[in-house]
């Protein structure tokens, strides 16, 4: 390249650059089929490792190829374009095979490795189980020892067994040499351990183990130690193998205290076994009585309480029943479900699913309770929330609702009954009884708020009222419709004084009266004051 330069003078000067360019030197690749191979029959087959070939920029291709003056040689090769060549069903004899890799620019380098297969040797490997043992109860355990074992390759591999005894022994570390027995119990144990060798020549020997008593100790029941659980619990599991005994527990026999609660359900006849089941738990208090004994009849006692709370979230479990049969119930219908009745509460509530049941009919149940950030919300409020959003649409959900409500009853029948927890009506006490107004114009809700002696009072007041008014009304009418005629006054003519008789009261003359007095007579009737019935006022009558 060239450079020239110009002033302000108009006068140049110029200067060459070289640039060579050097072609980046590639190195040829360098095989590597590995170190050389012994095998001894009737081991067979090997695994031929290339993966130590190199190349500066890395190397395309793999061939693994026979030389060639083994053709004629019966061996099955695999995988022969990889790095690790497969090798089976080799002979007697040496075989060379041959490793070629490639690099990209078509370089390449190749590496032979040597398999000599050798005839099996004539020495198997020797075995010891090591000598016979006898222990005494309650010991229950042995150490067995395999490590007189030997051969003259070295052994690859070691196994011990159980061949026989009255029950089965537990051993750990039975692939190495030494292996400890325990679980042990009276009678004899036949063990068996078998070695191999490096070219799978294999022996076994057998070792006895003797388990004696000399004397019969009684077992030591366990039931596991108290327990304080929190509902809900699908099963109650009381574990007693912790007992024990020098021979071994023949018999476990559990039982409830008549102190116990009486709920619960035994699962798998599991009253029998080591480990006690009981589902169906509720709150409140177990004891169960452990006994176990040997097969020469001792035995042993222990007691396990266990306390079961109540689930703190009792009162806030709500039940959703859909009216869809359980066995057609999907997990994504119950997904969906539970999607809508999230987006149905608060933003900030979670919906804890807690159980999905199956109703007396038949019908899936779903129990959840909702968890806020300040706790979980109540059961009531719950249930009034969705019913109220539910009555606007009914098939919010997809699924048609059957009900809604809190698992517990939470009715307090003011005060005066207790709620039915399947059919939610109130039993009331004597002389109580449903408020019929709530009833049949308010919520709906049973209650007891009325008492029964304030009802008769008021029904009968009610009757005497109506009775009243309505004798009342008929007096009314009856004045009202019917006008009664006035008595006429009838006059009769004054009798003569010889035919006037005896009046009713008169007065008795006197030898000093005259013709003249005056005799008054007065006419006795009813009055009123001055005026007689007809409304005239008289005068008294005087009669000279």
């Amino acid at each position: 390249f060239r450079l020239t330069v110009t002033d302000t003078d108009g006068a140049t000067n110029s200067t060459l650059a070289n640039v060579t360019v050097l072609q980046v030197p590639d190195y040829p690749p360098e095989a590597n089929a590995g170190s050389s191979i012994v095998l001894f029959l009737p081991r067979n087959n090997v695994t031929l490792n290339g993966s130590l070939s190199s190349d500066d920029k890395g190397i395309v291709s793999w061939e693994w190829t026979k030389s060639p003056s083994d053709q004629d040689k019966a061996v099955d090769m695999q995988n022969t374009r990889t790095p690790y060549l497969e090798l089976s069903h080799l002979e007697e004899g040496m075989y060379t095979f041959v490793l070629k890799v490639t690099d990209n620019s078509g370089q390449s380098s190749s590496s032979d490795v040597h398999v000599f297969v050798k005839p099996p040797t004539n020495k198997p490997p020797i075995a010891h189980a090591g000598s016979n043992v006898s222990i005494a109860l309650p010991q229950t355990w042995v150490v067995l020892n395999g490590s007189g074992s030997s051969d003259d390759i070295g052994i690859a591999q070691w196994k011990w067994e159980q061949l026989s005894g009255p029950r089965k022994a537990e051993l750990s570390h039975f692939n190495e040499s030494s292996t400890n027995v325990t679980n042990l119990t009276k009678g004899e144990y036949i063990f068996q351990l078998t070695i191999t060798d490096g070219n799978g020549n294999s022996v076994a020997d057998k070792v006895a183990v003797t388990v004696t008593q000399n004397k019969n100790v009684k077992p030591k029941a366990n039931a596991g130690g108290d327990l304080e659980l929190t509902l809900p619990l699908g099963v109650l599991v009381v574990n007693g193998s912790s007992s024990s005994d020098d021979l071994g527990i023949a018999k476990w026999q559990w039982s409830r205290e008549p102190t116990s609660l009486a709920i619960g359900t035994i699962i798998e006849q599991s009253d029998t076994s080591p480990v006690l089941m009981v589902s169906n738990i509720v709150a409140g208090k177990y004891e169960f009585r452990l006994r176990v004994s040997d097969d020469q009849g001792e035995w042993d006692e222990d007691t396990v309480s266990i306390i079961v709370k109540p689930d703190p979230e009792l009162k806030n479990l709500v039940e959703l029943t859909l009216n869809i049969e359980a066995g057609k119930f999907t997990q994504t219908q119950r997904d969906s479900v539970l999607l809508k009745l999230g987006m149905l509460l608060r933003d900030a509530s979670q919906l804890v699913v807690r159980n999905l049941e199956v109703d007396s009919s038949g019908r899936a149940v779903l129990v959840f309770y909702v968890s806020s950030p300040t706790g979980s919300v109540d059961g009531p409020k719950v249930v009034s929330t969705l019913k109220n959003k539910l009555a606007q649409d009914s098939f919010l959900l997809q699924l048609s609702v059957v009900d809604i409500r809190t698992t517990v009853c939470q009715n307090t029948c003011s005060g005066h009954g207790v709620c039915n927890q399947e059919t939610r009506i109130c039993y009331c006490e004597a002389f109580w009884m449903q408020d019929l107004i709530r009833k049949y114009m308010g919520d709906g809700e049973s209650d007891c708020g009325w008492s029964i002696l304030y009802v008769i009072i008021g029904l009968l007041s009610l009757a005497f009222l109506s009775i009243a008014g309505i004798w009342g009304l008929v007096c009314l009418c009856s004045r009202m419709c019917h006008t009664y005629p006035k008595d006429k006054t009838r006059y009769a003519l004054l009798e003569s004084t010889e035919q006037v008789k005896m009046p009713l009261s008169k007065t008795i003359q006197s030898d000093s009266e005259t013709d003249s007095d005056v005799l008054f007579e007065n006419r006795h009737g009813k009055s009123n004051g001055t005026k007689f019935r007809n409304g005239f006022k008289t005068d008294p009558r005087i009669k000279t």
